[in-house]
């Protein structure tokens, strides 16, 4: 019995191991993005708590590398109590939160105290936990489902590290676990990310582990293994962090379409999503209810229904719940608009056909003017060659031509949405080139090319 418990604590081992880093990765990849998830949570209307906001890149970054440790952890048999104690910590936190999520009501309200005054406001509901980042967006009930079954797969690996049935892995065990997780991780890879670095990373991981374990006489050698490992995560998280993530997943990744990503399904000819409301009519005095759809009220023409409406006089339309009927393509890009100072749209054009270079800051502020002598550079080659260039920001036009003075900007303003320029690119300043309104590059501010041939190459 202790043999085949601990023949499927591997296995789970294996799976959830793996699984810890592939997602520690998509975080570390997109740590941006993880934060601006986190500070979604950390609205008023979601979890109120605003004070954690300032800190969402440092916590981001705790809980994504943490996933890649426990993970690695896990596969080498580093520190099994330790190990599954944290793991259990993490799952059970993680499960609660997508079943917060999962049970938001969006149209309900919550009693908060804002400057000692108990006020009510309307629930903030975050749409996808970020488990995934951008790669695979589940839906809160999807999370839920998916941390109860990483919960469940738990269970034996807890038992078999808390009755001292596994340890730190010996040669024969090693070779086997390692070479099954990176087999599920490049299936998983390939199946749900289209991205094989996962496996790569996770080998990295792995191999710093044992280099560290192989080399390593003195104690603590497996605080030491998780150090090689923290190496490796935290090396790439500050690649990523200094120039942008290496795979991008979003409507504005390199080779998108910026048209065909706007267009509404009928445009593409393909069908749309299909809504409908849920709608409580009831009778005050007897205290009875029901709830209807608003497409039956509509084709029953149940306002005319006498016998409905004298068991039902009252409907509750303002609370009515919009619910998908059926699945459709939806647009991947709603919101981006090109404003120019008399608030005229830009956008068709900088989208039509030619070159088209883009100064991108989601607050001018806090760029500090980074990297602006080589935009100024940059930009002023791409007019001489006749690209269209300008810069997408949300500031105000006053705001925009104090800057331009100040830092001897010759090309456009425009105004954006500043939650779009934040999924535009993961940089502040950030650079983005577009031709005949498909993606060619982006960059960071660091990375910025001297002219429009670095810019092509």
């Amino acid at each position: 019995m202790r043999q085949l418990l601990l023949s499927i604590a591997n296995i789970c081992r294996v799976l959830v191991g793996a699984l810890f880093v592939v997602s520690g990765l998509i975080k570390i990849n997109d740590a941006l993005g993880f934060m601006y998830k986190l500070e979604e949570y950390f609205e008023p209307g979601a979890l109120n708590m605003e004070a954690w906001t300032p800190w969402a890149l440092e916590l981001g970054m705790l809980a994504s590398i943490g996933e890649v440790l426990l993970g690695v952890a896990l596969l080498v048999g580093a520190l099994p109590r330790l190990t599954t104690a944290l793991t259990l910590v993490l799952m059970l936190f993680f499960t609660w939160l997508t079943w917060y999520t999962d049970h938001c009501d969006p149209f309900g309200s919550k009693t908060i105290v804002q400057n000692g005054i108990e006020v009510v406001i309307p629930n903030q509901c975050v749409l996808s936990c970020g488990c995934f980042g951008n790669a695979i967006p589940l839906t809160p009930h999807e999370s839920f489902i998916k941390d109860v079954v990483l919960l469940i797969l738990l269970l034996p690996i807890l038992l078999s590290a808390w009755t001292d049935g596994y340890v730190l892995n010996e040669r024969k065990r090693s070779v086997w676990m390692y070479a099954s997780a990176l087999l599920v991780t490049w299936a998983f890879g390939e199946a749900m990310l289209e991205w094989g670095f996962p496996t790569l990373f996770l080998a990295l991981g792995l191999a710093a582990a044992e280099g560290v374990r192989r080399r390593w006489e003195w104690e603590g050698k497996e605080w030491a293994m998780a150090g090689g490992v923290l190496a490796v995560a935290l090396g790439f998280q500050v690649y990523t962090l200094q120039h942008l993530p290496v795979k991008d997943y979003r409507p504005y990744a390199v080779g998108e379409s910026l048209n065909r990503n706007m267009a509404s399904a009928d445009e593409l000819g393909l069908d749309p999503p299909v809504f409908d409301k849920e709608v409580r009519f009831l009778n005050s005095i007897s205290g009875q209810d029901t709830v209807v759809m608003q497409s039956d009220y509509m084709a029953s023409k149940l306002w005319d229904d006498e016998t409905f409406k004298s068991r039902f006089p009252d409907a509750d339309w303002d609370n009515a719940v919009e619910i998908k009927v059926s699945d459709g393509y939806e647009p991947l890009i709603f919101d981006l608009d090109v404003t120019d100072a008399d608030g005229v749209s830009r956008l068709s054009d900088m989208l039509s056909e030619g070159y088209t270079l883009w100064h991108v800051s989601k607050d001018l502020d806090a760029s500090e003017a980074r990297g602006q002598a080589e935009l100024n550079a940059l930009f002023e080659d791409a007019q001489f060659k006749g690209w269209r260039v300008g810069a997408l920001t949300p500031a105000t036009a006053e705001d925009a031509q104090a800057y331009a003075e100040e830092h001897g900007v010759s090309y456009p303003f425009y105004t954006t949405d500043p939650t779009e320029l934040k999924i535009i690119v993961r940089s502040n300043p950030g650079v983005v080139l577009v031709k005949d309104g498909v993606v060619m590059n982006k960059w960071a501010w660091r990375d910025i090319p001297k002219d429009c041939n670095g810019a092509l190459k």
